[in-house]
């Protein structure tokens, strides 16, 4: 009659003892340190479409000496306005410990643009040349994120 009793007892014990062995007791799973072929491949299509983004980015510069804010504005808005999402596409095929980094860069990038286009609003060359500068060191880093793929 006492084995009866603890039973649901014993049920519970077991319970958080297979819970903390599951729990503590998993091995480290290793990041991987090298691209597979399909992650090369990806990177091979997505990567030149942001370098291509980076090329364009004297332009913008330009734009800002001559203080011609509204193409300013429009540059941000058209060639820039798929920076984010081609900066994603490639942040998210790095090697994990890179791709947190460039998708804070990305991020950075972002809101430098964003600063930038509020600048050219304002009329403000100081702003929008500072925020230009720190968009493009961002955006160096981020392509130094990204593996040599001309071998």
């Amino acid at each position: 009659m006492k084995w009866f009793r603890l039973r649901p007892v014993l049920s519970v014990v077991l319970a958080v003892v297979a819970t903390c062995i599951v729990g503590c007791g998993g091995a480290e799973v290793a990041q991987p340190t090298t691209y597979s072929s399909d992650q090369i491949a990806q990177l091979e299509i997505f990567a030149p479409r942001v370098i291509e983004l980076r090329d364009r980015f004297p332009e913008l510069e330009d734009y800002i000496q001559n203080k011609n804010w509204v193409d300013i504005s429009s540059f941000i808005h058209g060639p820039m306005g798929e920076l984010r999402v081609r900066l994603d596409r490639v942040a998210v095929r790095l090697l994990p410990q890179d791709a947190k980094q460039a998708k804070y860069y990305a991020e950075e990038i972002g809101t430098h643009l964003e600063k930038l286009d509020a600048a050219a609003e304002d009329y403000n060359q100081i702003e929008a040349g500072k925020q230009y500068r720190e968009a493009l060191d961002d955006f160096n880093a981020f392509v130094e994120l990204v593996p040599d793929l001309s071998v």
